[in-house]
């Protein structure tokens, strides 16, 4: 069955060659049970190594069924264990992590068999070894002969031609190892056994040949009985059996389940990186975005169509000029375009829920979420940012058929003025927009004006601009400190940019107060009446022309997308010292989780080498450790980004890189961190693919790539 001829090992070790065998020459047969004796270190266990396939040689040649072996690659070894040899050790070599039915169940899936034919097989195999009552309890749980029995089911479950037994009574007291004994002796029908001991009182009832090792040699080979040879089939199959692919899928989330502790510490790895590299991707974005940003923020609704005319000396605006544009749409004194109003969603609920926005009757151009457009007065249409349209700091859907109301300055009232029909978003728009159905009302229009009266300021006779403090109250007056007294005054706020009028207020002087303020009256104000063309908003498909016609007629005419924000030479500079920053930040914080994920797979080596020792090729046991480094990392990324969104929900004032979120970031996000798991695991495989079988099941890590 199995012949060596002038085998030889060596091992070295910092440039010193070691002999490990020299010149064995051995004959065994299917059917023997072998005693290999011997003092330790004399070679016995390297001897079984070597005809197990566990280990290399160096000189000589092992034939097997008269095939030689000396030719085998690295996956040859696997796939000849796989399919010949089963192992009983010392030190048990089960997966402490797993229960005793899914170690069983191991080598009948790497046979090619489903779940469910394995588990039923492990079954019947376990209650032969007589561990039924254990059969759910991990290795961790079991006492040292009840591992061993757990070792003999296996076994059983290989089926294999060989037994390899190294020390498999070491470990145990004299009864216990009596008993294992006798199982070994009852699974070697019709398979060569070969049983590495330091005992051979223990195992000489049983064995039927006895061989020697001293200092790499044989000095003894005794046939206790008569053995009668078995002709030689001369085949060999160093066939794959082919796994099922769930078996693949299935392992690796047992891996992942099964060491807690560990999985729990490499998701926090995971986790920090991933939330790490979610934050510098939006960073990234929010500096590059306001770095070529193509529009002018001053402006709230940016679409390419749309203009805005006006006279720089406040003097109305000519309406048969206008009419000689030719434009789409045209708005009058829609000064509610560009100014931010805060409104409440439900305003009459417990948690009325605020936003800032500004009105327009254009119907902006924009991608519908949810709802219709508004059909009757009093309903809006609410238009968001593209960049706020995932809605992951404020649920936007929420709001559809609420009462909204703008709220009263210095008080927590609201009035109401419609509802919200519809939710879409745009990319014409700096800020959130309500569309109304119509003609904006004059009661809207009253109750931006009266917002915009915090604005007010004073500008004193030889003196400075003063800005007022504004005070809701029940009258319509403006207090100045006395040392201003006999001086003119005139009062100013936010609509002198574009409309030259004055507010009737009463002005009383008063020593207490050292600068000015508006007292004014909610219930009866004073507010400017607008009754001429001021400004003018045109969407026109020829803005150049139009623009070109007006600015003859001495019009002042803004067109926000003309607005360019160029980029400047330090701007530049800044951004892509943030971006070699960011990314040398990344590398590091890569290549130190590496270090730190690397150590907790290297601690699984054991767990690695009995899936080798069974047979597993590297091909197999790399989909294994892959798919359980990416279920690893995709777990983190998720929770990451969970965590993100929380954070991002709770502080959004100062956590505004999410405005940024997009379907696209997120997607590169999940890539990005699967490729590192990914990385990992590839570099991983091949480090545990440095040792050989016996190296890895002892558990040696290796310390330099």
């Amino acid at each position: 069955m199995i012949e060596l001829k002038n085998v030889s090992k060596y091992y070295t070790n910092n440039g010193v060659v070691t002999l490990g065998l020299r010149n064995i020459n051995l004959k065994l047969n299917q059917g023997e049970i072998v005693a290999i004796t011997g003092d330790s270190g004399s070679g016995k266990s390297t001897l079984l190594n070597v005809i197990t396939a566990v280990d290399t040689y160096e000189e000589g040649e092992i034939y097997f069924e008269g095939n030689e072996t000396s030719y085998f690659n690295q996956n040859d070894m696997d796939t000849f264990r796989k399919n010949y040899v089963s192992f009983i050790f010392q030190n048990y070599n089960i997966i402490d992590s797993y229960t005793v039915l899914e170690n069983v169940m191991l080598p009948l899936l790497l046979a090619g068999k489903n779940h469910e034919e394995a588990r039923k097989e492990a079954k019947e195999i376990i209650d032969k070894v007589g561990l039924s009552k254990r059969i759910k309890h991990k290795g961790t749980k079991l006492s040292g002969g009840e591992k061993q029995r757990c070792v003999i089911a296996r076994a059983l479950a290989s089926d294999s031609m060989i037994l390899a037994c190294d020390e498999p009574t070491g470990n145990l007291d004299s009864q216990t190892g009596e008993e294992i004994i006798r199982l070994i002796q009852e699974v070697a029908k019709d398979k060569l056994v070969l049983i590495v001991t330091h005992n051979y009182n223990q195992v000489s009832s049983i064995a039927t040949r006895r061989i020697k090792i001293a200092d790499g040699e044989v000095v003894e080979d005794i046939h206790l009985q008569e053995q009668q040879e078995v002709e030689e089939n001369n085949t060999m199959s160093l066939e794959e059996r082919k796994v099922k692919k769930s078996t693949y899928l299935k392992l690796a989330l047992q891996n992942v389940l099964s060491t807690p502790k560990k999985t729990i510490f490499s998701i926090t790895v995971f986790m920090v990186i991933s939330f790490i590299t979610l934050i510098l991707f939006l960073m990234m974005l929010e500096r590059s975005y306001e770095t070529y940003s193509d529009a002018n923020h001053n402006y709230n609704l940016q679409a390419e169509d749309r203009m805005i005319v006006y006279r720089m000396d406040h003097q109305a605006l000519d309406e048969e000029i206008l009419n000689k544009v030719k434009y789409d749409e045209i708005y009058y004194n829609a000064f509610y375009e560009e100014t931010k109003l805060t409104i409440a969603c439900d305003p009459q609920g417990n948690y009325p829920i605020s936003l800032d926005v500004c009105f327009s009757e254009h119907k902006i151009k924009n991608k519908l979420i949810q709802g219709t457009m508004p059909q009757n007065e009093n309903e809006y249409y609410l238009v968001i940012p593209e960049q706020y349209k995932n809605g992951y700091y404020f649920d936007f859907l929420s709001i559809l058929q609420k009462n909204i109301g703008i709220k009263k300055y210095h008080k927590y009232e609201y009035e109401i003025i419609g509802k919200i029909t519809g939710i879409g978003w745009s990319k014409d728009v700096e800020y959130s927009y309500l569309i109304s159905y119509g003609e904006i009302s004059s009661d809207v229009k009253q109750l931006v004006i009266q917002s915009m009266q915090k604005n007010s300021y004073c500008v004193l006779e030889d003196g400075p601009s003063l800005e007022m403090s504004f005070v809701a109250s029940n009258r319509n007056a403006i207090v100045l400190p006395k040392k201003y007294e006999g001086k003119e005054v005139e009062v100013h706020h936010y609509l002198n940019s574009i409309y030259e009028y004055t507010l009737d207020f009463d002005f009383e002087y008063n020593e207490e107060y050292v600068r000015p303020y508006l007292f004014y009256d909610e219930e009866n104000p004073i507010l400017p009446e607008l009754n001429s063309v001021y400004e003018a908003v045109l969407y026109t498909k020829n803005v150049k022309e139009a623009k070109a016609f007006l600015e003859k007629q001495g019009y002042n005419v803004s067109v926000p997308m003309d607005q360019k924000v160029k980029a400047s030479v330090i701007n530049l500079a800044i951004l892509y010292l943030f971006l070699a920053l960011a990314i040398m930040a990344l590398v590091c914080l890569y290549f130190i989780s590496y270090v730190i994920l690397s150590r907790v797979y290297a601690s699984k080596n054991k767990d690695y080498g009995v899936l080798r020792s069974l047979g597993m090729v590297k091909k197999q046991l790399g989909r294994i450790v892959i798919l359980e480094v990416l279920a690893t990392g995709f777990i983190a990324s998720i929770l990451s980004f969970i965590v993100f969104v929380i954070v991002y929900n709770t502080t959004t004032d100062i956590f505004t890189m999410g405005d940024f979120m997009n379907f696209g970031i997120v997607l590169l996000y999940f890539v990005i961190m699967l490729i590192f798991s990914y990385f990992i695991a590839k570099r991983f495989n091949r480090r545990l693919y440095k040792f050989s079988v016996n190296t890895t099941m002892k558990g040696e890590v290796a310390r330099n790539d």
